[in-house]
């Protein structure tokens, strides 16, 4: 390689000096010299100057040489050689030499090489340093030009370390000697692993000699990598194992602005960059930015999330497709990061299931708080005027972790304060709460007033109930057996009682109207609470501890579903295993770490989030919904239910075994009129009073809004409705259109009133001389067991008319009854054949009919106020309840003073009496729910409230007595004679005729067979006191049906049928007799005429 450069060098002299030789016969010839690429710093030049003849021109010192090396002239040049020593290396050098000769000849000539003394390297690189592939290309690349060989693996100037080899056949050369092309093969037998590739030293050399000496950018580090790529998505929030349904769970949750960072490490790096990192993450509350940019080999990133609301479920989610490992391996999906972010303090809501003031000595209080909490005890609660029960089934309860109850024991007549102190315990988030309401009751003791009205009303509706029960048992008991001693199967049978149902009915009202506001004055509230047996209503024997009732509450949202508990123990994650059961608050926190640690539970989503920790109850909380099952009126329907079952069942089964016992004792079949025992006449009066209460239990449950309350409700109220609807069918099908019952009332032909007697008339009823009688044909004995629905009514008239001057024209079945003040009077016709024309215009006989039906008004009302009773909740429900309740009762007030539907006067009167009064309850209801009372105030309404039950249990109680007393009057019963009549099945047979009937003329009973009577025949005189004599409003005009019993009677009523007949036709034979009998019917006409004008007219303008 030298000997080829120096040759060429020569050679360029050579042919330097040949071009130069016209011009100089000097000729410098270089006979050594340096290469022109040395890799030596020092040159050796030898030269010789030759003439034109070809002999050395110098060699006598004839001539002048010198020398420059790199435009530098050198101190001295030899004439034949020069030695340059220490020349900088790696540099170009020129060495020029002239010479002059003596004859003044000159030339000169220079000559440039290179000091290379940097030795070749190559450099190694790879598009797939980070791969998962199965082979790799390695690039080699020289630095200057020297070669690469590689016959296999084992003879190769590349050398491989690591799970890899050389593969010597993909070798290519890109630029000859310069750069080549090589692959290695990476093992499939390694998931990951790095293969080190190395060039092998002096391999080859470059032109100036130097050998080929490694680099650090001769070796490279191929990593594979084919596992997934693994993200750990985390926040530095406080984590917790919580258990919920005996499932461990981990909660995140945190209220320090601070720890909203998000960290995200990946198990390989990526390719990805930070913008592109951040387009994949998204988060659906708040704003990101990035605080740590490919941290630790483009592995690690951190964000800051900004402009979060302060209560936020905050999820985090990665969209894993955008990230790509570094080695070309996907991410593996991550799941979704949920964490709570909460900075509200949860607020506390105390309340009672009491007002402002209480007899009660143990109040229960319900502690909602807005949102679940954790530590809530006792000793949180500060209480002045009494103090927290400890017993155990009145110990503090923890309904849920947003619902608290306790039992308070109030000292007697002190006031009670109960609050939450704030800062006593904590949310999930480590919220601490705020205070709560302080509730204040004033303990008081029951009114002595209270207790007096109630013991009198309760002694007075008692003792009243037993009094008509005694007599009518009585009555029907000595009824039976004389009916059976002389023959009889059938006899009348008249109650006692006036309008016992309408008293229960009445009070029933002003017990439900303790629903209808919650500000009654203490007076009137404690006097109906007394009175709930009326319902009835009670608290439920199985139940010694009255449960927590939410009617009142007025902290509790209207939404409330209840909480599904959350179990203890909740374990910080760290300390899982070691710190057993945390309930108090410190246990509860322990050592906050960080979401990256392990979980130890499937962590929460973000409705799980919402339903646990921020919503006080949710819907979810089916053991709450359990625990608070009166909110949905359970309860109060089983409370009234129970009661009601119990009383009407022993009721029942008493009038049953009653019945049997004289069906035994008298041997009696089914044929024999049982009077008073008879059903269903003890039946229909206890379903008219128990109507009020199944209202009632109705509206509890559809008020609660589940659909079983619903469906129950709906069951409940079919049985009023279907009572209703079956009375109105019997009144328009047996008694309006008067097939079975007629009734019929004496009108005066003269009457002649003035202004303030008809004013005084209208305002207290005008008296009647009205009687229900039974048509011919007609079953009695079917129609006395409903009689109650119609026989203090007045119905569809049947006027009978007579002249006040002539008393032989008053029927005698007026004398005897109910009606004051009539004497014996014949009527005008009272033969068949003028039956029609006594009947009335067709507006008077709808008058009639709407008379008749006032009953079913008074059920509707029941009904309504029951169900109006049972579905107030809120304030604005109870005055609109009012408004509806006293809207109903002055309907039924202006029904009834305008109709006037009672026969008796003192039904009437008693009937309005209580509709004013119930009217003027309403009224003040609705005035203290919108405007609560002063305590003075509040005291003068309990006691005109008070007073207005006052006067209509008196007003009831007094008419009921009346009527016992007037019906014992017509009897002549003494009460020996009553009590015998009580005792009477008991006695032996051989005593009852001894009893019942002592002698024929029977003085002591005062019973009689049925008569057959003809229809509309006047009755005779009754003998004695005569058990037809005492029936108050229903008088048997025919029995087809008796088939004994005819004798003496039915002779005088024949006898006497036949006198009236010889009348007549007497008085024809004179001549006036035909003028007096046309003034008459003009008269009656008239009379009947203006009768119908003036009830259409009264009816009209009322």
């Amino acid at each position: 390689m030298g000997l080829f450069k120096l040759f060429v060098l020569c050679t360029a002299v050579i042919v330097a000096g040949a071009l130069d030789s016209a011009q100089s016969v000097v000729i410098i010839h270089f006979h050594e010299a340096p290469s022109a690429v040395s890799r030596f710093s020092t040159a050796v030049f030898k030269y010789s100057v030759e003439g034109s003849d070809g002999r050395n021109a110098c060699s006598s010192n004839g001539c002048f040489i010198a020398c420059e090396l790199d435009d530098q002239a050198l101190r001295s040049c030899p004439a034949d050689s020069i030695v340059l020593r220490n020349l900088t290396v790696n540099q170009k050098h020129t060495f020029l030499l002239n010479v002059t000769t003596q004859n003044g000849d000159r030339n000169s000539s220079s000559y440039s090489w290179f000091i290379d003394t940097i030795p070749p390297t190559a450099t190694l690189s790879s598009e797939d340093s980070y791969t998962n592939a199965a082979k790799v290309t390695v690039d080699v690349t020289f630095s200057e030009a020297c070669g690469l060989k590689c016959l296999n693996s084992s003879h190769c100037d590349v050398l491989i370390d690591g799970p890899g080899s050389i593969d010597a056949s993909s070798l290519r050369a890109v630029k000859p000697n310069l750069k080549y092309e090589v692959d290695i093969a990476l093992s499939m037998g390694s998931m990951y692993g790095r293969v080190v590739i190395r060039m092998v030293n002096g391999s080859c050399r470059d032109k100036a000699g130097n050998p080929f000496t490694r680099s650090k950018n001769s070796a490279m580090i191929v990593r594979f990598d084919r596992r997934p790529v693994v993200a750990d998505l985390w926040m530095p929030v406080s984590s917790y194992v919580l258990k919920i349904n005996g499932v461990p769970r981990t909660v995140l949750s945190t209220n320090k602005m601070e720890e909203l960072k998000i960290f995200l490490d990946f198990s390989n790096p990526i390719k990805n960059s930070t913008e592109e990192v951040l387009s994949a993450l998204h988060v659906k509350s708040g704003s990101v930015s990035s605080v740590l940019s490919g941290h630790q080999g483009n592995g690690k990133f951190a964000f800051r999330l900004m402009n979060v609301s302060r209560t936020e479920i905050i999820v985090i989610e990665l969209e894993t497709s955008l990230i790509i490992g570094r080695t070309g391996t996907p991410t593996s999906p991550v799941s979704p990061l949920t964490i709570l972010y909460d900075t509200e303090d949860p607020a506390v809501g105390l309340s009672s299931d009491l007002q402002n003031v209480t007899k009660a000595s143990r109040i229960n209080f319900v502690a909602e708080f807005t949102k679940p909490v954790f530590g809530f005890d006792p000793s949180m609660v500060e209480v002045h005027g009494g103090k927290i029960a400890r017993q155990v089934q009145m110990k503090f309860k923890e309904l849920s972790r947003a619902l608290y109850s306790l039992t308070v024991i109030v000292e007697a007549e002190k006031t009670l304060s109960v609050s939450v102190l704030a800062g006593k315990v904590s949310d999930i988030s480590g919220n601490q709460n705020l205070a709560s309401n302080r509730v204040q009751l004033k303990h008081y003791s029951t009114p002595a007033v209270s207790t007096a009205l109630q013991s009198f009303i309760t002694a007075g509706v008692l003792a009243t109930s037993l009094a008509v029960a005694c007599l009518s048992l009585s009555y029907a008991n000595i009824g039976i057996i004389s009916a059976l001693l002389t023959g009889e199967t059938k006899f009348v049978a008249p109650s006692p009682s006036t309008n016992l149902h309408g008293m229960f009915g009445h009070l029933q009202v002003f017990v439900m109207s303790d629903w209808f506001s919650p500000n009654h004055p203490i007076e009137y509230s404690e006097t109906v609470k007394g009175l709930k047996w009326l319902i009835p209503r009670g608290k439920l024997p199985w139940r010694k501890i009255s449960t927590i009732t939410w009617t009142n509450h007025f902290h509790i949202t209207s939404g409330i579903k209840g909480f599904m508990a959350v179990g203890l123990p909740m374990l910080p994650v760290g300390e899982h295993k070691h710190q057993g059961n945390f309930t108090s608050y410190d246990g509860f926190r322990g050592k906050a770490v960080s979401s990256r640690s392990a979980q130890y539970g499937q962590p929460l989503n973000s409705a799980e989030y919402f339903t646990y920790f921020l919503r006080g109850e949710p819907l979810s909380a089916s053991n709450v919904v359990k625990k608070l099952e009166n909110n949905k009126g359970w309860e109060d329907m089983e409370m009234n239910l129970f009661w009601l079952a119990a009383i009407a069942g022993s009721l029942l089964a008493l009038h049953i075994s009653i019945f049997l016992l004289l069906r035994w004792r008298t041997g009696s079949t089914t044929s024999v009129n049982f009077g008073m025992v008879s059903f269903p006449r003890f039946e229909i009066l206890l379903l008219i009073v128990m109507l009020p209460c199944i209202s009632q239990s109705a509206a509890f449950v559809v008020k609660g809004g589940t659909i079983g309350g619903m469906i129950t409700g709906a069951l409940l109220l079919v049985i009023p409705a279907a009572f209703i609807l079956s009375v109105l069918l019997f009144l328009l099908v047996a008694i309006l259109p008067g097939k079975f019952v007629q009734y019929k009332e004496i009108k005066y032909t003269i009457v002649r009133e003035a202004w303030y007697e008809k004013l005084w008339f209208f305002i207290i009823s005008r008296p009647v001389m009205g009687k229900w009688v039974y048509r011919e044909g007609s079953t009695s004995s079917l129609l006395q067991n409903f009689r109650s629905l119609f026989e203090n009514q007045k119905g569809p008239p049947f006027f009978i008319f007579v002249d006040k001057t002539d008393q032989s024209t008053v029927p005698k079945w007026s004398e005897g009854g109910q009606s004051g003040g009539i004497g014996r009077m014949r009527a005008i016709s009272s033969n068949d054949s003028n039956e029609e024309e006594l009947k009335v215009p067709g507006p008077v006989r709808f008058l009639g009919y709407a008379r008749s039906s006032y009953l079913v008004l008074d059920l509707i009302r029941r009904v309504s106020l029951g169900v109006i009773s049972g579905a107030a909740t809120t304030s604005k429900d109870h005055w609109m309840h009012n408004l509806i309740a006293l809207a109903i009762t002055m309907t039924q007030f202006v029904y009834l003073s305008s109709l006037k539907p009672f026969i008796k006067r003192s039904a009437h009167a008693v009937e309005s009496i209580s509709l004013l009064c119930e009217a003027a309850i309403f009224s003040i209801s609705m005035a203290v729910t919108t405007k609560k009372p002063d305590p003075t105030e509040a005291t003068v309404l309990g006691y005109v409230m008070v007073a207005l039950l006052l006067l209509t249990a008196i007003a009831h109680i007094t008419n009921e007595w009346y009527g016992l007393v007037s019906w014992l009057v017509r009897l002549s019963w003494t009460p020996r004679f009553m009590a015998r009549g009580l005792i009477l099945p008991f006695l032996p047979r051989k005593q009852w005729s001894s009893i019942v009937l002592p002698s024929s003329s029977q003085p002591k009973t005062g019973l009689s067979s049925v008569p057959q009577l003809s229809p509309d025949t006047d009755v005779p005189p009754p003998r004695g006191n005569s058990f037809r004599a005492m029936s108050a409003t229903v008088v048997p005009m025919a029995s087809p049906d008796n088939a004994g019993g005819r004798g003496e009677t039915e002779a005088m009523v024949e006898e006497r049928s036949e006198l009236r007949k010889l009348r007549e036709l007497a008085k024809a034979s004179f001549s006036g007799e035909g003028g007096k009998r046309r003034s008459r019917d003009r008269a009656r006409d008239s009379a009947c005429k203006a009768e119908a004008e003036g009830d259409a007219s009264s009816s009209s303008m009322r």
